[in-house]
């Protein structure tokens, strides 16, 4: 009898799964479409027949046919379950395997509304969609697809709020720079003359103050940005760290020790290009500097501490990830500020990074070390706002900056490589009021 018992069991379970379960759905409906249309050509007799009995004659017919109209209706309700999003519609879908899926209508409908940023449209209604949210977006589209025009340039021409935008061919700041101005200010920064807009200028060390408790992190994050580490090359780790040690105790001795029209980093890269005498004797002079909390003078301990081979290395580390520095025109665009990131939270700014796509590789570390400072001073601006000022009331505090988020708009985002402020700025800075909207032909890029 227990043997019975087990077998039966068996079956009950392979047939409840079986009947049950969406996931064998799939490929039973065709199936069970075929059989049921056989079934119909049987049991069409049988039907006609079962009218022409007494009630209590036709009790065999249900036990024969009751089975398979129970069966029947189970799968119909699976299938039509599948087919209408039910599951979605009622709230009744998990996520086990993942929650990522295509909006169902009651979705879409609420996306069509009349401010917010263009997502796409309606496929049912032809309505525009616009999302409002302070979610990241990200867009994903192989080359030629249109994402410029069907994502960039509309949302350029009706976002009322400010924006950053890298722009690799200069075409968005020819299109839609001049309309951006009934919004605010624009500012185009670009080096290499391509959009045919006068560039504007900004100078990362220009925010650097000698006697500012931060200066030490405020390097740090400079060297981040000019330091890009090679992604699974980990025998780079240990010269990319020491580059970047030497590189920020290089910047703030620019920052303490320069007149303010030397603050630059060609300055920077002027010292990592010495002769051997005049380095050494630079590093000396660092050693000798009290500035900084002492960490200039710590930074040329820790590089003259090395063996000549190593030191050597580090050098020569520093030098290449600085070479980009050593363009005149990279070198303009960095001599001077004729804004601050921090605009961008105040009063509605459009700023665009124009860099054409045969010089990516090459100056890449020019975007990523903007795109770095912004997200930073936007940052810095934000947590210096919920700080109580002196005679400063809750309410004027709170009028100080925009009620809409900045947006970043990083089109060939993959160009900058992996950036830890944009890492940060993902998870944790939505609520600092950064929106960002990565652009990327594909998955790998990520």
């Amino acid at each position: 009898m227990r043997g019975v018992m087990l077998v039966l069991g068996g079956l009950f379970r392979f047939f409840g799964r079986l009947i049950f379960t969406p996931i064998l759905l799939g490929w039973m409906i065709g199936a069970v479409l075929f059989g049921a249309m056989i079934g119909a050509l049987v049991a069409t007799p049988f039907i006609f027949a079962f009218f022409d009995q007494p009630p209590g004659e036709s009790v065999w017919q249900w036990l024969v046919f009751g089975p398979f109209i129970f069966v029947g209706g189970v799968f119909g309700f699976q299938y039509w379950r599948m087919a209408s999003g039910a599951d979605a519609f009622f709230g009744l879908t998990g996520d086990s395997h993942g929650s990522a899926r295509f909006a169902n209508r009651k979705e879409l409908k609420k996306l069509q509304r009349e401010d917010g940023l263009l997502i796409g449209r309606n496929p049912h209604t032809g309505r525009l969609l616009r999302y409002d949210g302070p979610a990241h977006l990200i867009t994903l589209a192989p080359t030629r697809a249109g994402k410029g025009v069907g994502t960039v340039i509309p949302n350029l021409l009706a976002a009322d709020r400010s924006v950053l935008v890298i722009d690799p061919k200069g075409e968005n700041a020819r299109i839609a720079g001049e309309a951006r101005r009934r919004f605010g200010t624009v500012h185009v920064l670009d080096p290499f003359e391509v959009s045919g807009m006068p560039s504007a200028a900004y100078n990362p060390l220009d925010r650097l103050a000698p006697d500012s408790l931060d200066l030490g992190e405020d390097a740090a994050s400079l060297t981040e940005a000019l330091v890009m580490d090679p992604p699974g090359q980990v025998t780079e780790a240990h010269w990319n760290e020491e580059a970047k040690a030497i590189l920020g105790g290089l910047i703030m001795f620019c920052v303490c020790h320069e007149d303010c029209n030397r603050r630059t980093l060609a300055t920077v890269r002027e010292y990592l290009t010495l002769p051997p005498e005049k380095l050494r004797a630079l590093l000396e002079l660092m050693q000798d500097s009290d500035a900084a909390g002492g960490l200039i003078a710590r930074a040329a301990n820790r590089f003259l501490g090395k063996a000549d081979r190593e030191a050597a290395s580090v050098l020569s580390n520093a030098q290449r990830h600085t070479h980009f520095l050593d363009s005149p025109r990279i070198a303009k665009v960095l001599s001077r500020s004729d804004f601050h990131f921090s605009d961008l939270r105040h009063r509605i700014t459009s700023v665009f990074l124009v860099l054409p796509p045969n010089r990516m590789d090459a100056y890449s570390r020019w975007l990523r070390l903007l795109v770095s400072q912004a997200l930073q001073d936007i940052a810095r601006d934000a947590e210096a706002s919920v700080r109580p000022q002196s005679g400063e009331t809750d309410a004027q505090r709170g009028t100080q900056s925009l009620r809409t988020p900045t947006l970043f708009l990083l089109d060939e985002f993959a160009a900058l490589g992996r950036l830890e402020a944009v890492e940060r700025a993902m998870g944790l800075m939505a609520g600092y009021g950064l929106q960002l909207w990565p652009i990327l032909q594909d998955m790998s890029q990520l």
